[in-house]
């Protein structure tokens, strides 16, 4: 059961890395004017139209409900099993991973909410219950739950702020491509989408100077959900420039359900864990 653990605290970790956002920016973004002299950038027109389609794709859904097949590689290990994905738009992010040979029990919850993180391992008898202000290798940068939320909706974002703006990108076309770019203070951002259709296929984010550490999504085999294009596979990447971790989750069965228990409960003689020493643990 112990390699079973580690599933659910690596995907934790992963996911925790994921909420990374910059402190709020003034609109005039400096990413804007260091590429207006490029000669693959819009023109404000076209970006103003190119960000309409983006934008265009979000589903109205407000829940999303689905079975998730999830694949982690850590450290040379591939490790599997199967869940249950739930998201509330504005409210909460759950991933719960059930034991993956019977599939039956449940061997823990991650509960993302707009102010912290929660984490219950049933099989161990405890949990991780913590402000993202408070998990100590995320004090340097802001943890924006709008920003989380997007990464797992498929959208794009503008960390700080609840609702994007076309005129703090950068849209550059490369390759059937155009890249949307934001730099902050202390996290760059990076929206790959589809010149033609508009639909988001991968978001890196990066350090504004140092770019040794990498996250990125990639999205891929889009179904129709909602009457809007909704990716049924999502992978989520990191690297410290020398050990790379991923994380795949396969979606099937994608309804927008409502009526589902938006908060977890920890149950009663459950032991509290810190989550640092959980996350250096993983590190070694």
């Amino acid at each position: 059961m112990n390699k079973y653990l580690n599933i659910g605290l690596i995907v934790l970790a992963t996911l925790l890395l994921a909420g990374c956002g910059s402190k709020k920016k003034n609109k005039d973004s400096e990413a804007v004017s260091e590429v207006a002299a490029d000669p693959n950038a819009l023109t404000s027109s076209a970006a103003e139209a190119h960000f309409a389609k983006v934008t265009g794709n979000n589903t109205t859904a407000q829940n999303l409900v689905a079975k998730v097949h999830v694949t982690i590689n850590f450290n040379d290990k591939e490790l599997s099993t199967n869940g249950t994905l739930r998201m509330k738009k504005d409210d909460v992010i759950q991933l719960s991973l059930v034991d993956p040979v019977l599939g039956i029990m449940e061997l823990g919850k991650m509960e993302f909410t707009e102010s912290k993180v929660l984490v219950v391992v049933r099989i161990k008898k405890m949990y991780v219950e913590v402000p993202y202000a408070k998990v100590g290798f995320l004090k340097q940068a802001n943890v924006d739950f709008n920003s989380l939320q997007s990464l797992f909706w498929n959208e794009i974002f503008e960390p700080g702020f609840y609702k994007p703006e076309a005129k703090s990108y950068a849209f550059i076309k490369d390759a059937g491509n155009i890249n949307m770019g934001l730099n902050g203070n202390i996290l760059a951002y990076k929206f790959v989408t589809g010149e033609k259709n508009g639909l988001l296929s991968k978001t890196e984010i990066t350090g504004s100077k140092d770019t040794t550490y990498k996250l990125w999504f990639d999205y891929s085999n889009f179904t129709q959900f909602e009457k809007k294009p909704f990716p049924q596979n999502i992978t989520l990447s990191f690297t410290d420039g020398k050990k790379k971790t991923s994380l795949q989750m396969e979606l099937s069965n994608i309804k927008n359900t409502s009526g589902w228990e938006t908060r977890t409960s920890v149950p009663n003689g459950y032991e509290k864990a810190d989550f640092d020493n959980i996350f250096k643990m993983l590190m070694q």
